[in-house]
């Protein structure tokens, strides 16, 4: 499952719109929109806000543990170190060359 799908799995589970979501998380409707479309792909910071919205960790909204790989630029990458290293959340980075 992508990331996308999985954005919407979990809303739905909560039953909440995506104008809820948006404001509770603090992006905008479109912008989720386009993240459950696989139209845009979220950094981690992005994900956080709308991890915290449910309450929810990081690693959980993503289905943790699934055997997936998410890909993240680099300032993206960096800025879920930052995160990582207080949620005491195992990670594995693979950089690749372009």
């Amino acid at each position: 499952m992508n990331i996308g799908k999985q954005l919407k799995l979990v809303r739905e589970g909560h039953h909440i719109l995506q104008k809820d979501l948006a404001q509770r998380a603090g992006l905008d409707k479109s912008y989720i929109s386009k993240l459950e479309r696989g139209l845009a792909d979220p950094t981690f910071s992005t994900l956080t806000k709308i991890a915290t919205a449910y309450n929810l960790s990081v690693p959980y909204l993503l289905n943790y543990g699934a055997e997936e790989n998410f890909n993240l630029d680099i300032d993206a990458a960096i800025d879920a170190l930052k995160t990582l290293k207080y949620n005491m959340v195992n990670v594995e980075i693979n950089i690749k060359p372009l």
